[in-house]
């Protein structure tokens, strides 16, 4: 039985060659213990969710691994899941905007709707290639929206969580960059949102590490075997 749930984030050491890191990005994503990877710019390269039995099996991996993250990691930390809280996310098709189109109006599943940003007092809604403008306000849109698989990136900007593809930290600002290739700038007063939403906060500096990987002196050819993650 599979009940224990564990978060993993890696910094990649510098020194590591761009093949070694695809190659090692790579094998992490196949292991059958690992439910997802994000790759993540900022502290931390990646992040990895994994489950496994127990301690005693988590350890087991962790040693086995041990070696290749010396040589391709200059930081680790682990985070054990204790609870998840979740949103009340209606997914039914009835949540849905009614847009303005030739002819009459279009009947559009919030599901569907990729953002929604501010054009005046017009709200102009992105659904694939195309839009229509909505005469509403935004934040009455989000009291109906940010519950529903959306987040506000700043006060002109509503976007569907699943079209965000990456979040971006040039060092002084978070910018989403979402499926259609656009790069929306996320607000200070949203950040905290953003990222608790997107699962990217990770604590600073190593305080309150639960592990470190030491950094290996010269990177070497990892193989197959060294990459069995938590089994």
């Amino acid at each position: 039985m599979t009940d224990l749930a564990v978060i993993a984030c890696l910094a990649f050491d510098h020194r590591a060659s761009a093949e070694e890191l695809q190659r090692f990005k790579a094998c992490i994503v196949q292991c059958p213990q690992v439910v997802r990877t994000m790759e993540v710019c900022g502290p931390f390269d990646l992040i990895v969710e994994g489950r496994c039995a127990d301690m005693v099996e988590f350890n087991a991996g962790l040693d086995r691994l041990r070696t290749t993250l010396a040589r391709l990691v200059s930081r680790i930390e682990t985070s054990f899941v204790a609870n998840v809280i979740e949103r009340s996310s209606p997914r039914d098709e009835t949540q849905a905007l009614w847009i303005p189109c030739r002819g009459g109006r279009r009947r559009v599943p919030l599901a569907r709707i990729d953002r929604i940003v501010a054009e005046g007092d017009y709200m102009r809604v992105h659904v694939g290639d195309w839009s229509g403008l909505l005469h509403q306000t935004l934040g009455h849109l989000a009291g109906q929206m940010l519950g529903a698989g959306f987040v506000q990136l700043h006060r002109s900007c509503l976007v569907r969580i699943a079209f965000i593809e990456r979040l971006v930290h040039d060092g002084r600002r978070w910018t989403a960059r979402l499926a259609d290739g656009t790069a929306i700038p996320v607000a200070k007063s949203h950040t905290h949102d953003v990222l608790r939403i997107m699962g990217g906060e990770s604590s600073n500096g190593g305080a309150g590490s639960a592990m470190a990987a030491p950094i290996g002196e010269t990177p070497a050819a990892i193989t197959e075997n060294d990459l069995t993650l938590l089994q």
